[in-house]
């Protein structure tokens, strides 16, 4: 029990005292993991969002769909599909700043745990790689693997530091909305019921067991009161019970915002805020999804095809344009502008409107209007012969 304020107790002749009772329940020890929330939020956002894109394999500049193809866009492993696969390397990455992956046969498995011995002339060794319940025996070369690693250090900043301080703000503001929320009172005893033989009996049964049970009490209840006891339930607290709650929400969208904004993104974002929601997309895309799209296709590509190769056209590029919703009558003028001028085909088009493509000879070819035609020819007013 706390007790704020203790004026009774006086067992003089016509002496009365109050207590004033705070909501009489156990100490709830109150942690807000403010942290873990910003973080994981703004994390599992970026994660399901980078799952979206479709990973596109190309072979001497030519768009080819094979296993590979299959294996990064479907069917990872044999545990994951490609949504579940690439939601957990972005969390892990993102988090931890780095993320394992081992080709194992035909599958990609995502690593756990690892231990990393790196070195200047040799190459990075991985070792006790494990997933799940499962070790891997013998130990891994850089070139053997797909190693991501997030180089922005602003996030580690984030978790070292300012989390700390809010930490410290959200259990304050917490405790002091426990505190509001709290029903509180005054017991008044008269000097007659203080002058009781029996008065600390009665006094210690009134307060560890019938407030107790008033208190704890989550439906309607009766307090049963002794002789010269009264208690009135102090007004005025819902206000400031809704305060705290302001005070709360405050601080939580505070620190998503400073979460956002170590991962480059739109604090709107994060928040849920509609105003400006295209702009913010766009922001989004292009400081945070686009380089971790850059650094996944990169070590893909590196690794899976030689210097010749990739010179040579081959590689494997993340397409974060299937990320944003497309409406098709809004990109209609568009459409037709990128086939006039040649630079999709109908087919490509489709596709990057998120249909898919027909198939027909017709359909993969380029057109061009009219309306184009060469430079050198325009400027003498003339016609190609």
């Amino acid at each position: 029990m706390k007790i704020v304020d203790f004026l009774g107790r006086l067992f003089g002749k016509n002496t009365s005292g109050h207590i004033v009772v705070d909501n009489y329940r156990a100490d709830i020890q109150t942690g807000v993991a403010l942290e873990a929330f910003a973080l994981f939020t703004t994390i599992e956002m970026i994660a399901g969002l980078m799952s979206k894109c479709e990973f596109r394999t190309y072979r001497q500049g030519k768009e080819i769909r094979q296993h590979e193809w299959v294996n990064l866009n479907y069917r990872p492993n044999k545990n994951q599909n490609s949504t579940q696969f690439w939601q957990e390397l972005i969390c892990k990455l993102l988090y931890r700043r780095e993320c394992l992956v081992v080709p194992w046969g035909e599958e990609k498995i995502i690593a756990d745990s690892f231990s990393k011995d790196e070195y200047v002339l040799t190459e990075t060794i991985f070792s006790n790689v494990t997933r799940g319940n499962f070790t891997f025996q013998r130990p891994f070369g850089m070139s053997d693997v797909y190693y991501f690693r997030y180089s922005n250090n602003d996030v580690q900043s984030i978790i070292d530091s300012i989390f700390t301080m809010y930490q410290q703000l959200i259990s304050s503001a917490s405790s002091k909305y426990i505190k509001d929320g709290k029903e509180k009172g005054i017991l008044n005893i008269t000097a007659k019921a203080q002058g009781d033989l029996k008065f600390e009996e009665k006094f210690k049964q009134l307060m560890d067991n019938y407030f107790k049970s008033y208190f704890d009490s989550s439906m309607n209840s009766v307090l049963p009161l002794f002789e010269g006891y009264s208690y009135d339930v102090k007004s005025g607290t819902a206000s400031k019970y809704n305060n705290s709650i302001g005070d709360i929400n405050k601080l939580v969208d505070e620190a998503l915002a400073r979460a956002a904004q170590a991962f480059k993104i739109p604090s709107a974002l994060v928040r849920g805020d509609i105003a400006g929601l295209k702009d913010s997309y766009n922001i989004m895309l292009t400081n945070c999804i686009d380089p971790l799209a850059n650094l996944i296709s990169e070590e893909l590509t590196s690794k899976q095809f030689t210097p010749i190769e990739i010179i040579h056209g081959t590689s494997i590029e993340a397409d974060t344009s299937t990320i944003k919703h497309i409406d098709i009558f809004e990109i209609a003028d568009k459409a037709d502008k990128l086939i006039s001028c040649s630079l999709f085909s109908p087919d490509e088009t489709r596709e990057a409107a998120g249909r898919h493509a027909t198939g027909e000879e017709w359909a993969q070819q380029h057109y061009m209007t009219k309306n184009y035609t060469n430079a050198d020819i325009a400027l003498k007013g003339g016609e190609e012969e």
